[in-house]
């Protein structure tokens, strides 16, 4: 099944009940995938830590591997960080069992060594089948969907601005993504969020317990 929803409708979050769609809370939780990135993700902690904001990083193995440094700095500026598969590949839907756990856990070897470390996953493009729930349930990992995409991989500001405005809840799970598609634009999409979520009386949320 694929996911290209700005906010899931209500239909798809029953089908599958047992992903994590919103937060429990009445708090707007920030997750970040793909990363980590040289140039951007340095942007992004400077971002929240001057709004002493924590953060949930969706990470592929593959990124950690190439930029330790980066990985290093996440967890030394406080963020809890969760799997987002190795390669970020579409082709996750079309790999055998074994193939698609050892994508999972060559990430959480390096995910692991940190007491950062939430078990969550989030499918790369939001791209997840029966067969992958299955391994990822007996690894015993959580999904975590969202309930806004800020589409912000578009390099599209106004883009961001319209999709916050309209789809912003009190208890949304924000998914922007630390990468170069987003490197324009992801300040001004981060500090208008934290402007509008202050605006709405909303809280930003800095834990991640489901």
């Amino acid at each position: 099944m694929k996911f290209i929803f700005i906010e899931p409708p209500k239909v798809v979050r029953l089908i599958f009940k047992d992903f994590i769609w919103q937060n429990l809370q009445d708090e707007v939780l920030f997750t970040f995938d793909d990363g980590p990135y040289p140039g951007v993700t340095e942007n992004i902690l400077d971002v929240l830590r001057s709004n002493n904001i924590k953060g949930l990083f969706f990470l592929t193995g593959k990124n950690i591997s190439e930029n330790m440094n980066l990985f290093d700095l996440i967890i030394e500026n406080g963020h809890f960080v969760a799997n987002h598969s190795y390669f970020h590949s579409r082709k996750n839907l079309l790999m055998n069992l074994e193939d698609f756990k050892n994508e999972i856990m060559k990430t959480e070897n390096f995910l692991r060594k940190t007491k950062n470390f939430q078990k969550f996953f989030r499918p790369p493009y939001g791209l997840i089948n029966y067969r992958m729930k299955k391994v990822l349930n007996e690894l015993n990992y959580k999904i975590m969907m969202w309930s806004l995409l800020t589409e912000d991989y578009l390099s599209d500001f106004e883009m961001v601005k319209k999709n916050l405005d309209r789809h912003l809840k009190n208890n949304s799970i924000i998914v922007f993504h630390n990468n170069l598609k987003s490197a324009k634009i992801i300040e001004s999409s981060l500090h208008y969020s934290i402007e509008l979520i202050s605006k709405r009386g909303y809280k930003i949320g800095n834990t991640f317990c489901f």
